[in-house]
Order: structure tokens, then C-alpha cells, then sequence
């Protein structure tokens, strides 16, 4: 029998320690086993996974948006989705590939731990082979210069190819670059704000006429009950936060009315009302007025509306609050809480005010916007259903996201497993010049990198083993840049064809797996609260 081994007042037993041991196991390969589970959707042949809820059906093949919306009760499984978030808010892409590469590592340091290496020891050799790897990835980084866009579209091209709508690339890549430099002076500029840019959802139609529009663009439409105008030349326009109604108490109360003269009255006094509040708008020279959404009760009469309407004023009601400060910094306006503060000062102006049909749907279009106080794009993204439409729109922002890492770090490398199989060549090469346990665990981290080109062969039907191999002696000797042209099926130099990923998505990709299979590698034991 072989005593426990005390230790102050905890007792570390063999099964104590089997214990362990089978947590650590239990979380390897729960994250494993999703990570083999989201391998297949790798790659611009990828296949596309099919999401079921109560409410609605998802299909996607991007890798946050599936474990976002997957049920998992394994906390290491709940840490994968948050790896997958954290790569999606921090970078936009890569997020398929960052849950596929910590599953590998992972499968790795399962081997290593069977072979009696410790935690410790393999989080080091870890650590080491990823400041190695950042170093080689810089070191076959492409400088780009913003001046010239092509970058730009070659880097959201790429990021769409992978894509459900992939056969669209064309259209959304231009566009995605288009909205981008009309918001940001990219000389001057090392960020992108996308809360810059908006997206408007519309069903009816195809992808093929989803269009950047001129100017703003909001959902509601014009009110045309009483003959109001929906195109106005020259607007000057107003954003209204109160109601243009008649007045009312601020707690319930009943009026009860004796004879016809005192309703006659009452009557008379109301439009008394209203049509000074009209004529004050009119006078300030407003022809379009905004009326924001309320809460509490209908935000502008029907006698308003008549009233507005034969003074040729457009009136679109019923603006979402949350739209209101992008509409602001849009039209270079400032809201206006009450009638007392009217004025022309706080007016935005365009040249052309229209509404637009797309289907049975209206848009607003303010075009030739003067003195906006920042610039701002709108999308409009058009399918035949909502499921196509859901995922149109989250492959759009992803490629904006991919710009935006471009401008962050303006670096290029190539895609198709080039990036994996160079820096798992010079990683094995490394291994060679150190000596002890160091010298395994980073060569077992450079095998694993070779997960990826394994992957992307294997969804595009080749033979994996084979283009990895003939990919690994290429890079062997000298041909850094090469990697899988899956379209084609032939090994080409991914910056020649332009298969390209800016720097900060690759940098993340192997920043986060990295850290998440070492905080796995380091818990050992999995506790009830």
C-alpha cells in the first residue's frame, strides 16, 4: 500500500492525483474533440454547418458564430468560445483557424504529458517557440503602402473567399474598401472606427445589388398619409426629441366635457397649438424633419402631420433612439429637445432628400450632406432570405475588420498554410541548435503548425500528406512565400496571386491559441461552486 504524502494540511494520494490528471484530460479533449468538430469548415472549400434553435435556423462556416451560438456545458469548451470572440472583436478573421490550431496544440501536449514532460516545462518550450514564431512571421512580412488600395481589396478578398457568400467576394471586397476610404484618410489614419459605417438589412432581391450609398441612409420612411413629399432639393433638416401632439398632464386624469361649445373650444385651441408649433418649424426654414421614436405615447399627431404636410415639410417619424447619434454626426445637426430652441443654427443640410423602394421596403437617401460632423458610410445589403442575409452581412464585417487590421499594422503576409509551414520549418531548424526537453516541445510545436496546410488540402479534396510534404521541401529550399492555391489545386506563391492576410490577424491567431492551451496546461482540477 503506498502512503499519501502530507504536505501542511492537504494530502496529495496517487488518487489524488489520478484525479488530476483525468480533469486535465477531460478538458484536452473536450476542446480537441470541438476543434475537430469545426476543422472541416477550414479553407475557401470549407463546408458550412447548420445551426438549430427554437427560434430560427443559422448556417455559417465561421468559427466564432458557430461555438457563439452552439450549447457546451464543459468549461473548457466555454473558454474556446471566448477564444473565438476575443479573436472575432480583436481582428475580425482567423476565428476558424484559432479554434482548429489550439485543438492541435492541445492534441500535442497530450502526447507530451504521456511521455512524462511536465506542465511547466511545456509551457515554457511554448513560450519560447512563439516569440520565435512572431520573429519569422515579421520577418516575411510584406510592407504595404495605403496609397494604393489594391492591398486592401486583395486582403478582403481573401478574407471573403472563405466564405458562404465566397461567389460574391467581388462585389462586397470593393465595396468593403470603397466605405472604408470614404470615412478615413488612410494616410493620416492608424485605426478605423466601424461604428463609422452602417449596415441596412434588406430582404427581396440579390446580393448582386447590394450597393454603398450616396450620403446617409435610414429604414424609416416617409409619412405620405396626408400628401406629404418624399423628395425634397435642398433640405435643411431637423432631429425633433419631443412630441409635436397636444400638451398633457404628466399623471393620468380624466377631462369630462359638459356641452358641444367647450369640445368645439378645446378643439379649436388644440390646432390653435399645433399650427404654431408648424408654422415656428417652417419658419426656421426646416423642410425635413426627424422625429424621434417615444415611448410614452404617439411622438406627432395626425393634425401635425396634415398641417406639415400641405406646408411641404417631409416628416419621417419614429427614428430608434439608438439611431439617433449616427444620424447626428451623419447630417451635422443637433437635436432639438424643445420648440423654444428651434433655430436654423441647429439645421443639417443635403442637396437631395429622397426616398427609395427596395421592394415592398422605403430608405431614406440624404445625398450632397454639407458640413457633417464626421464622415460616415451606409451599406445596403440585399438577399432573397434572411438566412443568407445574416451571414451576407456578418462576412461583410469581417472584411471590414480585415481592413481595419491592415491599417492597424500595415503588413502583409501570404495565405494557404504559407505563414504555417515556413515558420514550422525554421522552428524545426531551431530545435536542432538547443539541446535537452526545450528541443523536443518545440519541435513537437512545429509539427503542429502543419495542421493548417493538412487542412486546407484536405477540405479542397486533395491529398493532404502529399501537398504537405512537397510544401514542406519547397520551403526547405527557399520558396518562403509558397502555399495551397485550393482553387486551383497546385501549390503557387500566395503573394503572386494575391492570397494575402494582414500581419495583426496571423500575430493574434498564434497569440491566442497559444495562451489558451497554456491556461488549459495549467488547471488541474475542475471544482462546483
Amino acid at each position: 500500500m503506498v502512503a499519501p504524502l502530507a504536505y501542511g494540511n492537504q494530502l496529495f494520494s496517487p488518487q489524488i492525483q489520478k484525479k488530476q490528471q483525468d480533469a486535465q484530460l477531460s478538458n484536452f479533449l473536450m476542446a480537441k474533440g470541438i476543434s475537430e468538430a469545426i476543422r472541416t469548415s477550414l479553407g475557401p472549400h470549407g463546408m458550412d454547418k447548420v445551426i438549430l434553435s427554437e427560434e430560427d435556423i443559422l448556417i455559417t462556416n465561421d468559427g466564432a458564430t458557430i461555438l457563439k451560438n452552439a450549447k457546451f456545458d464543459h468549461p473548457a469548451a466555454n473558454m474556446l468560445v471566448d477564444i473565438s470572440r476575443s479573436q472575432d472583436s480583436e481582428v475580425g478573421d482567423g476565428t476558424t483557424t484559432v479554434v482548429v490550431l489550439s485543438g492541435s496544440f492541445l492534441g500535442t501536449c497530450i502526447g507530451l504529458i504521456k511521455k512524462g514532460l511536465t506542465y511547466h516545462r511545456i509551457s515554457e518550450a511554448f513560450q519560447i517557440s512563439l516569440k520565435k514564431a512572431k520573429e519569422v512571421i515579421l520577418d516575411i512580412a510584406i510592407p504595404v503602402d495605403l496609397k494604393d488600395t489594391k492591398a486592401l481589396y486583395h486582403a478582403a478578398y481573401t478574407s471573403l473567399e472563405s466564405k458562404v457568400v465566397s461567389s460574391h467576394s467581388y462585389i462586397f471586397a470593393p465595396i468593403a474598401v470603397e466605405s472604408v476610404v470614404k470615412i478615413t484618410n488612410l494616410a493620416h489614419s492608424n485605426d478605423i472606427d466601424l461604428d463609422n459605417i452602417r449596415i441596412i438589412k434588406k430582404i427581396g432581391g440579390t446580393i448582386e445589388q447590394t450597393e454603398l450609398l450616396n450620403g446617409l441612409g435610414i429604414e424609416n420612411p416617409a409619412v405620405k398619409s396626408f400628401g406629404g413629399p418624399s423628395k425634397i432639393i435642398g433640405g435643411h433638416i431637423a432631429l425633433i426629441q419631443f412630441c409635436l401632439n397636444s400638451p398633457s398632464t404628466d399623471t393620468d386624469s380624466v377631462l369630462v366635457i359638459n356641452n358641444y361649445s367647450s369640445m368645439d373650444k378645446i378643439l379649436r385651441e388644440e390646432r390653435q397649438y399645433i399650427t404654431s408649433i408648424c408654422r415656428k418649424i417652417k419658419f426656421s426654414g426646416c423642410n425635413v424633419l426627424l422625429v424621434q421614436k417615444s415611448i410614452l405615447k404617439n411622438p406627432i399627431s395626425d393634425l401635425a402631420l396634415q398641417i406639415l404636410a400641405q406646408m411641404k415639410v417631409m416628416v419621417i417619424k419614429d427614428i430608434p433612439r439608438e439611431d439617433i447619434p449616427f444620424i447626428l454626426k451623419s447630417l451635422g445637426c443637433v437635436p432639438i429637445v424643445d420648440i423654444e430652441s428651434f433655430s436654423k443654427e441647429k439645421l443639417g443640410y443635403a442637396d437631395l432628400v429622397e426616398e427609395k423602394n427596395y421592394c415592398n421596403e422605403k430608405i431614406i437617401n440624404f445625398q450632397g450632406i454639407k458640413c457633417a460632423f464626421q464622415k460616415t458610410a451606409t451599406i445596403v445589403i440585399r438577399s432573397s432570405n434572411k438566412i443568407l442575409l445574416d451571414e451576407a452581412v456578418r462576412s461583410f464585417h469581417d472584411a471590414l475588420c480585415v481592413i481595419r487590421s491592415l491599417v492597424r499594422r500595415r503588413f502583409l503576409v501570404g495565405g494557404g498554410g504559407s505563414v504555417e509551414i515556413e515558420v514550422s520549418t525554421i522552428l524545426k531548424q531551431f530545435s536542432k541548435s538547443i539541446t535537452g526537453l526545450d528541443s523536443y516541445c518545440i519541435n513537437a510545436f512545429a509539427g503542429t503548425l502543419e495542421i493548417i496546410p493538412y487542412t486546407i488540402s484536405e477540405n479542397a479534396g486533395l491529398e493532404p500528406i502529399e501537398i504537405v510534404s512537397k510544401l514542406r521541401k519547397k520551403h526547405k529550399e527557399g520558396n518562403r512565400l509558397l502555399g495551397i492555391d485550393a482553387r486551383k489545386g497546385m501549390l503557387r506563391n500566395m503573394v503572386e496571386e494575391n492570397v494575402v492576410t494582414p500581419l495583426l490577424v496571423t500575430t493574434s491567431i498564434f497569440n491566442m491559441s497559444i495562451e489558451f492551451a497554456i491556461q488549459l496546461l495549467k488547471i488541474d482540477n475542475i471544482l462546483d461552486s
